[in-house]
């Protein structure tokens, strides 16, 4: 009897890993060895890189090193090159990192010591940047409790607009939620104890003012770092469990023995590195629009013997999901009509409209690389915009409102 009872044991559980293992699908990219090599653009001392954000405006690709660095690539679309613009030290112990709005001088972090998601301020050199508030995790209203360095280690947004569109469940409520601080979304945060993505709902004007939104359950039981494509409303979770997974989900879940769990649409077995199979960082520009998409990135949390391959790039990088005309945000549906000309004589760029709807608008001219040309914040139109430091070429006039792009233009200037 007791062995019959080992092996339906034994087939049981041979079934479930056959069943894990075939629901993987093959990376969608080159392997390891044959995908880009960034490494070279980093300092010789970097180590311990653990988590990556993509600036799909600024053209600017975030990395955080858990001793306390950050490292800002600016990438240039007619050399196909990153060069290193910035670098900050003494951060703290940042796992991972993010940005609310693309176009202002401003990223958080999650920092796995102190158990803080920390928000920094820049100028528009990156030349100094600043603390500038932060959220403690390990106190009330969070449940969270201090694992020590098995804690929060990847962090991503999630705009309000993503959540109502799937309806998404907050577990302290059971019902739906979005932002109530004034951030516009949430802050998803992976944690390596248990796997789980803990959701809050951050006052961004105010530390450690926030409210717990969640805690769900994901297809691993170890996370380390969060995506969120915003042109497919898709979820990407990377896991570091011996192997390495990429878990794809919408946001929806599932009430399954008490918990709450992300419905899994696809995961991938990266492939792995040689040495140190260690891969903590994963970053990726928006599927769509196509000409825009620049693929994804891994990097690796090693030491300084292994760093001449911390970090690497995978273009093309066949991402999932459909476009959801969300990642230029709802410029069709737009209530207020922009009117945006070039005046070449005089070197003037005037933008009028019929109704701003008390909100606070800024006006950002961009090059074809993504490259910050000129700027202004406005609280009334019509305003004009000196454009006279331009060169001939194709720029972008982006009219922004506090969180996101409300008319978006191609002008040429002679």
């Amino acid at each position: 009897m007791y062995h019959t009872f080992k092996i339906i044991v034994l087939t049981l559980i041979f079934s479930v890993n056959s069943v894990l293992h075939s629901a993987q699908s093959v990376w969608p990219a080159v392997q390891w060895a044959s995908s880009v090599n960034l490494s070279a653009c980093f300092p010789s001392d970097a180590i311990g890189l653990s988590g990556m954000y993509w600036n799909s405006y600024s053209n600017r690709l975030y990395t955080i090193g858990d001793k306390g660095y950050v490292y800002i690539h600016q990438y240039n679309k007619a050399t196909n090159l990153f060069t290193l613009i910035a670098t900050n030290t003494n951060m703290g112990g940042p796992e991972g990192v993010t940005m609310v709005n693309d176009s202002l001088n401003e990223f958080y972090t999650i920092d796995e010591n102190s158990y803080q998601i920390c928000k920094y301020t820049h100028t528009a050199d990156i030349s100094n940047i600043t603390l500038s508030k932060y959220w403690y995790l390990l106190q009330s209203p969070s449940p969270m409790a201090d694992t020590g360095n098995t804690g929060p280690e990847g962090i991503c947004f999630v705009p309000d607009k993503y959540l109502k569109r799937v309806g998404f469940i907050s577990t302290v409520t059971t019902k739906t939620y979005t932002s109530t601080k004034g951030m516009g979304g949430l802050l998803f945060i992976a944690n390596q104890d248990g796997g789980y993505v803990w959701v809050f709902d951050v006052n961004p004007n105010l530390s450690n003012d926030f409210a717990y939104v969640g805690k769900y359950k994901t297809n691993r039981t170890e996370s380390c770092d969060a995506a969120f494509d915003r042109s497919t409303g898709l979820l990407y979770i990377l896991h570091n469990t011996g192997d390495n997974y990429l878990e794809i989900n919408d946001m929806t879940t599932n009430l399954i023995s008490g918990e709450y769990k992300f419905v899994t649409e696809k995961e991938f077995f990266i492939p792995n590195p040689s040495g140190s199979v260690n891969v903590e960082g994963f970053a990726l520009s928006p599927k769509f629009p196509t000409a825009s998409n620049l693929g994804a990135w891994l990097c690796r949390d090693v030491k300084l013997a292994d760093n001449t391959d911390a970090i690497r790039w995978f273009n093309p990088f066949v991402a999932e999901g459909t476009d959801i005309q969300t990642y230029v945000p709802d410029i069709q549906k737009q209530t207020v009509t922009f009117n945006i000309s070039l005046n070449q004589v005089v070197n003037e760029l005037t933008i009028s409209n019929m109704n701003t709807e008390g909100k606070e608008y800024s006006v950002q001219v961009y090059s074809c690389n993504g490259q910050l040309m000129a700027k202004k914040n406005l609280l009334s139109f019509p305003t004009t915009l000196n454009v006279s430091n331009l060169r001939s070429g194709i720029y972008f006039v982006k009219i922004l409102s506090k969180y996101e792009t409300e008319a978006l233009k191609t002008i040429i200037k002679i």
